[in-house]
Parts: C-alpha cells; structure tokens; sequence
C-alpha cells in the first residue's frame, strides 16, 4: 500500500471518529436554555450612607480581642472559658469535622478504584440436574476476583464535586469564626450588664443612705415639733421604696450571674465566682477613623456565602456533566474452580485464572427530563445563593450603619445627662439644706432627690449603652477578622483537601 493511500485511510478513519463522537454527543440531552439569573453585589456599589463616611478620627481597628484595651482580666478569661467550653461552638467544629470527610469522599472518586471479593464453599451437585461430573459429587466451589475501575472524568464532574465540597469545608469554616465572633460578642455584652447591675446598685445604695439621713432628719424635727408626722411617713415610703430597688438589682445581679455561666457553658456556681468587673461603664470608646465597605466582605458571614456561591457553581458544573457520556476503564482478574478433583486450594492454579479489560459507556439518551431538572435545581440553588450573599453583605451594612448612628446618638445623650445630672446633685444640695434649714418644704426634697436618683439611672444606662453598641459593631465589623483568619481557614481547608 503506498503512503498515499495509508494517509487517505487514516483521515478517512479520524474522521469517521469524528463523525461518531458528534453523532453521540448530538444524541444526549442538553439542558435546555436554563441558566443563572442573579450575580453577586460588590460591597464598594452599595452607598454607605453618611454614618458611615463621617465618624471620628481618634480610634484602631479592631482586632480579634477588640474588648482587651478595656483592661479587665476577668472578662478575657470568661471569653476564652466560653470559647472553649460552649457545646454550640463543639458542635459548629462538629460540622466542619464532616464537611472535611464529604471532601475527602468526593475526592475519592477521582482515584482508581480496587475492590476484592471472594467466596468459599463445599457444595454437592445434584445427580439428575447436574451431569456427572460433578453431578452426584460434592466439592469445593471457590473463587476469588480482583475488579479495578477508573472514571475518566473527561466532562469534569467528579473534579467539580470534589472543588464543591472543598469550598463547602471553607463555608462551614467560616461560620464556625462567626459564631465565635458572635458568642464573644454575647459574653461582652452579657459582662456589661453585669458591670451596668453592679453601678445601679450603687446608685441605689446611695440613695437608699440618703434617705435613710433625710428620715432621720424628718423624725428629729417631728419630736422637735417644727415638722410634721406626714413628712416622717413619706421620707419612710421612700427609704422603703430605695430597700425594694437595692433588692431588685441584686436580683438582677444573680440572674446576670448565672446567664454569664450559660454562656460559658458552665453550671449556674461559675457565675457565683465572678467577682466585681473591673470594666467601668465610664470606659472610653470612639468610632473608627473611617470604616472602608471592602472590610465588610471580610465578615465572616459573608466570607462563608461567597464560598457557598462557589459551591453551588460546581455544583451547576457536575450537573451539567450528566449531559455528556461517561466512559469508565475497567479491569477484572479472577481465580476459581469448581470440579471434582483437587482440594480446597485447587483453584489457586494458572488454569483457574480469568481476566478481562475493557471500557463502561454510558450515554444518556432520553431519562424523561431528571438530568435538565437536576440541572435546573442546581441553578435555582445558586441563584438562592446569590440572593443570601447579598443580602448578608446588606444586612452587614445595615448593622454598621445602626450601631454607628447609636454611637453617635448617644454620645450626645451622655452629654446631655451628664449636665442634667450635675443640675440635679445641685438641686438636691439647695433643697436639703434649705429643709434643715426651715426654709423649703419637705416636698421639694423628694423631688429633688427623685430627679437626681432618674439623672443617675440614666446615665449609668447610657453608658452600658454606648458600650453594648460598640460590641455589637465590632461584631458588624466582623470581630477583627479582615484577612489572616481566612487565610487560616482556606489554608486548614486545603490540608484537608490533600489529607
């Protein structure tokens, strides 16, 4: 043959491959003009709003202990005591322990696979079904077999499974951090609380000594017979009524107490070790020199709806591999016997060797639409991934946005009482004085004494405020997780892959 017609053969041949491999594909099902319908929001498109772009030049960022500077060593044990004994943490750890075996399966189906199998077995055949031999005879029927396949992935649906579950392992890892983030916030603000019962209480015990002089005074002047037994009544209504408020703080004190013990997921008896918090309300707090909106894309609730995006876009690609041919390589050896000379190793022998090498095809022609619906879902899946990323990355803004108008707001109310309260004190001084005095009635004590005991309770309220919004900021801000942590968690996620 010459090298001519050698060259025409094998074009002729390439194409008729050709020709076929179009044939088939033309044959399987497509999936129908279905695609995506929703794309994710940029952070830096949405309008911060003027909170955002006008706050304070004189404070850091926060890091992953933003509650440290406030210098209570007390608070920073209970935080880790939290984190480290909180069952619903164990449990987030719990998910990411399995997210990290779905990886390690779907990636399995990337690799050979070997499976053995054996069986043994003494039988005896019987004469009139069987013809001799080995009918009427019994004997040893065993075998063993070897079977070897490989999944070509030539559409990439296993690869895109195992890259799905690989970006699941970093979602869930992400929301293991956030709901960190989130206990610790809880702890803090559950710990200014505490610190807010223990000031009232004060304020309570303070009053409650101021009244208990003014009845003394009131019951002097009563036997002296310049006052009235009606201003020893009210002065003791009011003495009782500051008992009531001394003892109803106190409550509120051992519920806060064993709230904090919840959180640490300890008994209520952790909460009674708690001593007095060395964090005082009056703890300065001031807002970012400028809150960039990339640094809410570094929440790690978003961070974990962006991975889940990912996911759910592997997983559109698998499901879009169903379309095409599967080609499986396949490889079998065995070992068997079954007559009715020899024992029970008699199959062990070159005569009882089988093998056999070949290819699975499988070409999806017409399954009734399960392959465009499960395509379908699997787009309608990411699409609601989509729309839950933004609307994290929204709700993130949102969040800021209110705690930092909060902020704001109420370092004016601080203002405001501070200067109400000090008008008070001033009254109250004017009045009691001008009471022992003779000079004013017993009336303009009490209320005097009301308005500063309201001024008090207000501002210690503003304070836990002020401090409970600047907790729930930083955790707006993503508690100081801007980049090493998810650095940590797609390099944990990527061991994992490999293990």
């Amino acid at each position: 043959m010459s090298a001519r017609c050698l060259f025409t053969l094998t074009r002729s041949r390439a194409i008729a491959v050709a020709l076929a491999c179009t044939s088939l594909l033309g044959a399987c099902i497509d999936s129908g003009g279905i695609h995506t319908r929703e794309s994710m929001i940029d952070p830096a498109s949405l309008d911060a709003g003027a909170a955002l772009r006008a706050t304070q030049q004189d404070a850091k960022w926060p890091t992953d202990r933003w509650w440290q500077p406030w210098g209570d060593p007390q608070l920073d044990t209970l935080v880790q005591d939290a984190t480290a004994g909180n069952p619903g943490l164990r449990a987030v750890e719990a998910r990411i322990d399995a997210a990290r075996f779905q990886l390690q399966i779907a990636g399995a189906a990337e690799l050979p696979q070997l499976d053995a199998g054996g069986s043994f077995e003494r039988r005896r055949y019987a004469r009139y079904n069987t013809p001799a031999p080995p009918g009427g005879t019994t004997v040893w029927s065993n075998s063993i077999q070897a079977d070897l396949s490989y999944d070509l992935d030539l559409w990439g649906k296993t690869r895109a499974l195992r890259e799905g579950a690989l970006d699941n392992l970093h979602a869930t890892a992400a929301d293991a951090r956030f709901a960190e983030i989130e206990l610790q916030t809880a702890v803090v603000r559950s710990y200014v609380q505490l610190s807010l019962q223990y000031a009232l209480l004060d304020v309570y015990r303070a009053v409650q000594d101021e009244q208990q002089h003014t009845l003394d005074i009131a019951t002097r002047r009563w036997h002296a017979g310049v006052g009235s037994q009606l201003e020893v009544s009210q002065a003791a209504t009011q003495f009782a009524t500051s008992t009531t408020r001394v003892q109803q703080a106190q409550q509120q004190l051992a519920l806060t107490r064993i709230g904090l013990a919840g959180l640490a997921g300890k008994g209520p008896g952790y909460g009674d070790t708690l001593r007095r918090p060395g964090l005082a309300l009056s703890v300065p707090v001031a807002l970012p020199a400028s809150l960039p909106v990339d640094l809410l894309g570094h929440r790690p609730d978003v961070v974990a709806g962006r991975w889940r995006v990912l996911e759910a876009d592997k997983g559109i690609d698998a499901a879009h591999a169903n379309f095409y041919p599967d080609i499986d390589l396949l490889a079998t050896a065995s070992l068997g016997s079954a007559a009715t000379f020899g024992g029970f190793f008699n199959f062990v022998n070159s005569d009882g060797m089988g093998h056999g090498v070949g290819a699975a095809i499988s070409l999806p022609i017409f399954d009734g639409g399960r392959r465009r619906g499960q395509y379908g879902v699997a787009v309608a899946s990411r699409d609601a991934a989509v729309d839950a990323y933004n609307q994290s990355v929204v709700n993130a803004m949102q969040g800021v946005a209110i705690q930092v108008v909060s902020l704001r707001s109420l370092d004016q109310q601080q203002a405001s009482v501070e200067s109400t309260l000090a008008s008070a004190r001033r009254s109250f001084r004017l009045a009691d004085t001008g009471y022992r005095s003779g000079i004013t009635e017993f009336l303009n004590v009490l209320a005097a004494q009301n308005e500063q005991l309201q001024q008090e309770e207000s501002l210690a309220q503003i304070q836990a405020k002020r401090l409970d919004a600047w907790a729930l900021l930083m955790k707006e801000l993503g508690g100081g997780f801007p980049s090493a942590p998810t650095d940590d968690v797609s390099q944990g996620a990527s061991d994992a892959g490999r293990n």
